[in-house]
């Protein structure tokens, strides 16, 4: 007795009939007969889209619409909720959620909680097409019965089929194919299914358990590595350009070559250089000397910009001695070494002196220069008298702010006060990366009118008001 073969011993049922067609035309017509006659579990195959086969087919209006329209109503609701519960309600036990006041506003607002709700609907509703569309065609399927015909292979090409299933209650075998035959069919073949199409290969079997065996190596290692500690560098799997050669400021420039053939973007090694000298950056070629610098127009711009640096290196050294000896700066101690550029006398054309000029100053004033200065400018600021109390207890080194009312200080001009003002003078710092050039000359003319309202500081002696008279 021969061994049977495993096709033999495999047990086959009968799935349905398929009926083969010639043209999309009678393929219509068959599915039009089939419909009235009463079959439901129809399916029909073309190699290309036949318009009109849907109603042929009797085929419904597909639910998937209305079951996306649930899930994303239903995600709109958790979404929102889920906002709500932690943000604005604290009443559970369990897991209480936050509900933190920041400046006065609701622990709940609808349009700041709609971003995160809207992308919680379409997650849901992108989720819920994916997968209705797979559940509503029963998929996945592991195997097809359709596929054991050859014949059916050309329904990629050139044929067209109709296939009746047996799960249909009008399906009866002998009548349901002298049916499709009489609708024009040119052949009816049985459809029968292997059933052990829907057992898993053994092989498959075999990788999905080590799959699922190497897919517990990480949290093991996770959580693993959740209790030790290594010094060695943590495992960077995207590297997200952190390892690439860049220029960053303030650093060595990276070696682009190697230990021994060292190779730099620059030949000192630095990824920064200097500006050239008597560069301007775009847009700061303040050519107006008189509005910008307080100094008479014709002085050549680039030599007026070294006379600043010249002098901010000049006021380093001055404060350095001033600390060293413990005394106040002279009030010129700067132009001991270089002359003073010629200053403006009057405000440039474009400043207006009018009392809202003079208000902006008073505000600005306040702000930067009351601290140590004193609200009318006698050098009585709340800084400087912490200070000189520290200084004269040993605890502290301080030169003591002068009076804006000290009749040499009145002496100077409008363009040096400005001038004061950017880039500081003896000890005190500059502020013209602070304060913008209008705001400075608000300060100046607040500076002029309390000047004009004769208080003086109480230390003024009687050849000091001499000199103011004069």
């Amino acid at each position: 007795m021969t061994e049977k073969t495993k096709s033999e011993v495999s047990e086959q049922k009968l799935v349905g009939l398929l009926a083969q067609y010639e043209d999309p035309g009678s393929l219509i017509s068959a599915c039009n007969h089939a419909r009235e006659s009463g079959y439901k579990k129809i399916d029909a195959f073309s190699p290309f889209p036949v318009h009109g086969i849907d109603p042929a087919l009797g085929i419904p209006r597909t639910i998937l619409p209305f079951f996306v329209l649930i899930i994303g109503l239903t995600g709109c609701a958790v979404g929102l909720g889920m906002q709500f519960y932690a943000n604005a309600a604290d009443w559970s036990p369990l897991f209480p959620g936050y509900s933190f006041m920041i400046s006065g506003k609701p622990f709940f607002s609808l349009p700041a909680n709609i971003p995160v709700t809207f992308e919680v609907v379409i997650l849901s509703s992108a989720l819920a097409t994916f997968l209705g569309m797979w559940a509503l065609n029963r998929l996945p399927r592991l195997a097809n019965p359709l596929h054991r015909i050859s014949r059916f292979k050309r329904v990629t090409n050139d044929k067209f089929f109709l296939l009746i299933e047996t799960k249909d209650p009008q399906f009866d075998r002998t009548e349901t194919e002298s049916q499709l035959s009489s609708w024009g069919a040119s052949v009816v073949e049985e459809v029968k299914e292997d059933l052990t199409d829907q057992q898993l290969p053994s092989w498959l079997q075999l990788a999905g358990l080590m799959t699922a065996l190497l897919l517990l190596i990480p949290p093991v290692l996770i959580f693993r590595a959740e209790g030790m500690t290594n010094r060695k560098p943590r495992l960077h799997v995207v590297p997200d350009m952190d390892w690439q050669d860049k220029y960053k400021t303030q650093t060595l420039s990276p070696n682009l070559g190697d230990e021994k053939h060292p190779k730099f973007l620059f030949v000192d090694g630095r990824a920064m250089q200097e500006p050239i000298p008597g560069t301007i950056a775009r847009g700061d070629l303040d050519t107006d000397s008189e509005y910008f610098r307080g100094i008479k127009s014709g002085t050549d711009a680039f030599a007026t910009v070294s006379s600043a640096g010249a002098r901010t290196s000049l006021q380093d050294d001055t404060r350095q001695d001033d600390a060293a000896n413990d005394k106040p700066a002279e009030p010129n101690s700067d132009t001991a070494a270089t002359s003073e550029p010629d200053w403006v006398t009057q405000f440039p054309t474009n400043v207006e002196v009018n009392l809202e000029l003079l208000e902006r100053g008073q505000d600005r004033f306040n702000i930067y220069c009351s601290v140590c200065h004193g609200y009318a400018g006698n050098g009585d600021g709340l800084v400087n008298t912490r200070a000189l109390a520290l200084a004269a207890a040993g605890k502290a080194q301080w030169t003591a702010a002068k009076s804006l009312n000290d009749p040499e200080i009145i002496k100077n001009p409008v363009g040096r006060i400005f001038d004061t003002i950017s880039y500081g003078r003896g000890t005190m710092g500059p502020y013209k990366d602070q304060i913008p050039v209008e705001d400075r000359w608000a300060i100046v003319a607040y500076v002029r009118a309390i000047q004009g309202t004769g208080i003086k500081p109480e230390s003024t002696t009687k050849a000091e008001e001499d000199a103011v008279a004069e």
